[in-house]
């Protein structure tokens, strides 16, 4: 069973009387609770049904007054508040969660001289700097219960519809086009948070699938500076390749090109070949910067030096898949 809260705040104490005459005609069989707050009186009750004809009796007793949906930053008096809500995990007659609990609240105010409130029906929705367009797509409907005419939803927010043939969302029937559109609004919503969970899960695929190359390149530098195959190290390097490194915070190779660097790794000072090198599990992937750790054990006849794991740093950068500079900090 399908439970609805209904919650009804009375702005102005001197229509309790009123209210709770209505309510009364209505024979609910279930307590109706009412709080008195210094401004204003608070009734709750919870039924199986909506209780929608409680609004027009409510609205009956106020000649010039309206329901609104949205209270317009506060501009006009609320008198009366009207909400209901229904909690998701609330079964349906079928014993499934129901699909679209309702949670809605509706304000009665002094009808408006001002012509109604213009709208755009497009929806733009930014995804970090790509732009979406949804469409809120609104008709004239018909209630052939009630014959109360008034607007209904077509069921396609992704494309503007030219020929109305598309199927309605059966939902409910609104008084303007502005309350449909609110409560389009809020079907849109739905949409683009599923729409947005999709973007990002393709920018991760996306992201994954660009650093394939620059892994790769990277682990066969390495690979090749533990085998000690100069021709390999250099093999994805760029001709005007920079190579700098630090020890202790201080320079000791300062920006030599591709020349210099060979000779370098052919000198007996080099730190980069035969030390079998572990990358660490972490990757700092800012391109077209990416910075790894690595991990060695000294080769040392001292066993208590050969037992102490060594970490350093290796920062590369990229350009058109070839490494352009390496910055090694030991």
């Amino acid at each position: 069973m399908i439970e609805t809260a209904i919650s009804i705040t009375i702005n102005r104490k001197s229509d309790i009387e009123v209210i709770q005459d209505k309510i009364i005609e209505q024979k609910f069989q279930f307590p109706i609770y009412i709080r008195e707050y210094d401004s204003n009186f608070q009734l709750d009750f919870t039924s199986d049904y909506e209780e929608w004809e409680l609004d027009s009796k409510i609205l009956d007793c106020f000649p010039g007054y309206e329901y609104i949906t949205d209270i317009e930053n506060g501009k006009k008096e609320i008198r009366i508040k009207i909400s209901r809500y229904q909690s998701k995990y609330s079964p349906n007659v079928y014993g499934k969660a129901i699909e679209n609990p309702l949670n809605e609240t509706k304000y009665l105010v002094k009808k408006s001289s001002l012509k109604t409130k213009k709208f755009n029906p497009i929806i733009k929705v930014l995804f970090e700097n790509q732009e979406h367009y949804y469409y809120i797509n609104i008709t004239k409907g018909f209630n052939e219960n009630t014959k109360e005419q008034g607007f209904v939803l077509i069921d396609n927010f992704k494309t503007k519809n030219e020929d109305n043939t598309t199927k309605i969302l059966q939902d409910r029937l609104y008084k303007s086009p502005l309350e449909a559109f609110l409560f389009g609004y809020s079907k849109v919503s739905e949409l683009v948070n599923n729409d947005f969970s999709k973007f990002q899960n393709n920018k991760k695929a996306a992201i994954k699938e660009n650093q394939k190359i620059p892994r790769k390149i990277i682990r066969d530098f390495i690979n090749s500076c533990n085998k000690s195959k100069i021709d390999d190290v250099i093999k994805n390097l760029d001709p005007n390749i920079n190579f700098l490194q630090y020890t202790n915070q201080l320079v000791k190779n300062n920006n030599i090109n591709i020349t210099e660097f060979i000779k370098y790794l052919n000198s007996s000072h080099q730190q980069l070949l035969g030390k079998n090198f572990k990358i660490r599990s972490s990757w700092d992937m800012n391109f077209p910067s990416v910075s790894i750790g690595i991990k060695y054990y000294p080769k040392s006849d001292n066993i208590e030096i050969q037992s102490k794991q060594k970490y350093e740093q290796i920062t590369f950068n990229f350009e058109n898949n070839k490494i352009i500079s390496i910055i090694h900090k030991i």
